[in-house]
């Protein structure tokens, strides 16, 4: 009985299977850097849910809410640019009172984003990686130069990613919020706000 001598691939025949595996790689690729960025964004919801419970409850402890940079009475704390950065603002939650056992960092915020022509580079002063920007509001602007915003005690508060497409959409003080309908990438910043106003407002 004669046998068959093993034959190898032709040329034609791996460009085929080269070809296909292109193929495979060019309808997958984009799945998985969609699937990337809706975990990123999922991630970035919970940690921020986290941190606006964490300073609930440190408003529940002190009967007030961690300061930004605004609040803060100048004749008691001399005016420093890193009073407003949101990292040093928002570690009064680690400590004496663990609130959160670390602040965590926005996923959508690293080292490649440039906000030096922002206002709100300010909220950014540590180094990357950056965690949410934190900021307080209140009914009451500052009473005369230099005095603090809200008599210091303000009656909201928001923290805030990036998002998505790598910029904070909302330093002009206008929010704008992030919707996945346009894509993914879509403009906008993740925001979730909380406070005394906010939750009159939501019942």
């Amino acid at each position: 009985m004669k046998q068959r001598k093993l034959q190898g691939f032709t040329l034609i025949e791996l460009l085929i299977v080269i070809a296909i595996i292109l193929i495979l790689i060019a309808i997958a690729l984009p799945n998985f850097l969609e699937a990337q960025i809706r975990a990123k964004v999922t991630k970035a919801q919970g940690e921020m849910r986290t941190l606006v419970t964490a300073i609930e409850s440190y408003f529940t402890d002190y009967d007030q809410y961690p300061s930004d940079g605004d609040d803060l009475d100048p004749t008691v704390v001399p005016f420093d640019l890193s009073n407003f950065d949101s990292y040093t603002r928002m570690k009064v939650l680690t400590t004496p009172i663990p609130y959160v056992t670390e602040i965590p960092f926005d996923p959508f915020h690293g080292e490649s984003v440039d906000l030096s022509q922002s206002p709100a580079a300010v909220l950014f002063l540590t180094g990357p990686p950056f965690t949410y920007a934190y900021n307080t509001f209140g009914s009451f602007g500052a009473q005369s130069p230099g005095t603090p915003d809200n008599f210091g005690r303000p009656d909201d508060f928001g923290v805030t990613s990036l998002g998505p497409n790598l910029e904070f959409n909302s330093a002009s003080g206008v929010p704008i919020q992030y919707s996945p309908t346009n894509g993914t990438k879509s403009i906008g910043d993740i925001i979730r706000k909380g406070g005394r106003r906010t939750i009159l407002d939501s019942l």
